[in-house]
């Protein structure tokens, strides 16, 4: 018999940490975007180099870290791990505020992508240790909401600094010199070291929970695990990486999109888009932890993935129109829409994952899961928009048509993907709760 959950307080306050982290790696992630602009006048980089920059520099370093460490997340401590990864990260964007050209950049960002790799399976794994699966939509609507509470405040407070320090220049130690972009780099960066701290300090590495075996699983036994079932894990890890590049493609040229097409500086739009997100994704959210397990109480195998279909499908048509919009106000209309449609599938994709894998299993699993989004798609993305631009339009202000190109393109053939794997998930999760249920009957 397996020891009971934690008491809700401590559960809750444990995943609450975890969201408040998770938005401190949305900050450090998705900044770059917001400084696009202010970073090509000062460096005169390129849009392929800033594409390399948000693309391979953090997610092959991200690739080369991630995957090797998940096992940890399986056996080792999970709270040490991710309080080491915080304080890594946050140093590393900190310290892309003394870049003097791509490449200190580039490092930077390789140095974020490393630290930020070993949060989410080890995040993950904690989460699903933390409260029973009938509650994990909720759980994951929590944690998910520190990406919405990152981006937004990147957004707001960035743009606002910006807007504060534009053409300004602060003197540094040494005889340096501090561009704008450069002190939004280090007030952001700095905070993750404190909060690292607290996260060390207050929260209880969680019991482990339905581990067939205490030893340490050989990699070899993970491969096979997904091979038995790649009817799922095929299909669901191919649209993830697909949605990602169309996602991810759209959101890092937002700030440019508006700035090249309507003349809105992130000053201008970054508070804006900020606001708009703090408004509609938590409510999003709410609804798809509703949602999601109103659908799970009744019994449905399907639940945590059909969630997710219902809102991809839903986001994906005003994804593709939004650049396309007369108005940059339409276009933020369309953008709020999109964003409050894929907030609900947020919960269930990351749930779904959980729900089907062995304890044990868990890191690695998340590892790959979170490859596809963070390499496969996040690499992919700023560089195939960048690249179409300049070398199919080979004009930075028809970004816009570079930006619906990629949300077609990929983010059809991504939900057409996700859609695939709806059926052999229910079959996973059939099995598993006919294995529960005869287990009981057995304990009984």
């Amino acid at each position: 018999m397996e020891s009971p959950y934690p008491s809700a307080a401590v559960a809750w306050y444990a995943i609450a940490m975890l969201g408040l982290i998770n938005a401190l790696d949305s900050i450090d992630r998705g900044i770059l975007s917001l400084l696009i602009q202010p970073i090509k006048r000062d460096l005169g980089l390129s849009d392929t180099e800033i594409g390399l920059l948000s693309g391979i520099a953090f997610s092959g370093v991200y690739a080369l870290v991630g995957l090797p460490l998940s096992r940890l997340a399986d056996t080792r401590n999970r709270k040490l791990i991710l309080s080491f990864g915080i304080t890594l990260w946050s140093t590393a964007t900190a310290l892309g505020s003394l870049a003097q050209n791509f490449w200190h950049l580039f490092l930077s960002r390789a140095g974020t992508g490393a630290g930020e790799s070993l949060k989410g399976p080890n995040a993950l794994s904690m989460i699903s240790d933390l409260v029973p699966r009938e509650k994990l939509a909720r759980a994951m609507s929590l944690y998910s909401m520190g990406i919405v509470g990152g981006m937004a405040f990147s957004l707001i407070a960035g743009g606002m600094l910006l807007g504060h320090f534009e053409g300004r220049d602060i003197a540094g130690p040494l005889g340096t010199n501090f561009r704008d972009w450069q002190i939004v780099l280090l007030l952001v960066g700095a905070p993750g070291i404190v909060v690292a701290l607290t996260f060390l300090l207050t929260v209880k590495e969680p019991v482990r929970r339905g581990r067939r075996s205490a030893e340490k699983p050989p990699a070899l036994e993970v491969l096979r695990f997904i091979w038995a079932n790649f009817r799922f894990f095929g299909f669901f890890l191919c649209g993830v990486a697909l949605l990602q590049i169309e996602l991810t493609g759209l959101l890092h040229w937002r700030i440019p999109f508006y700035e090249r097409t309507y003349g809105w500086g992130p000053a201008t739009a970054g508070p804006l888009m900020g606001t708009i997100s703090l408004v509609t994704t938590p409510v999003g959210l709410a609804i798809g932890a509703w949602l999601g397990e109103r659908m799970a109480r009744r019994g449905d195998p399907g639940a945590m993935l059909r969630l997710s279909l219902i809102g991809l499908t839903s986001a994906l048509p005003f994804a593709i129109v939004q650049p396309l919009m007369p108005t940059p106000q339409l276009a933020m209309a369309c953008s709020a829409v999109s964003l409050l449609c894929s907030s609900i599938a947020s919960p269930g994709y990351v749930a779904a994952i959980q729900v089907v894998t062995p304890n044990e299993f868990r890191g690695q699993v998340n590892a790959i899961y979170l490859f596809m989004i963070s390499v496969v798609g996040s690499a992919i993305a700023p560089l195939a928009v960048s690249l179409i631009t300049d070398y199919v339009f080979a004009d930075e202000t028809m970004l816009r048509y570079s930006m619906v190109t990629i949300a077609i393109v990929f983010g059809t053939t991504g939900l057409a993907m996700k859609y695939l794997s709806l059926r052999p998930y229910c079959v996973m999760v059939s099995r598993i709760m006919e294995e529960e249920r005869l287990a009981g009957e057995v304990h009984r």
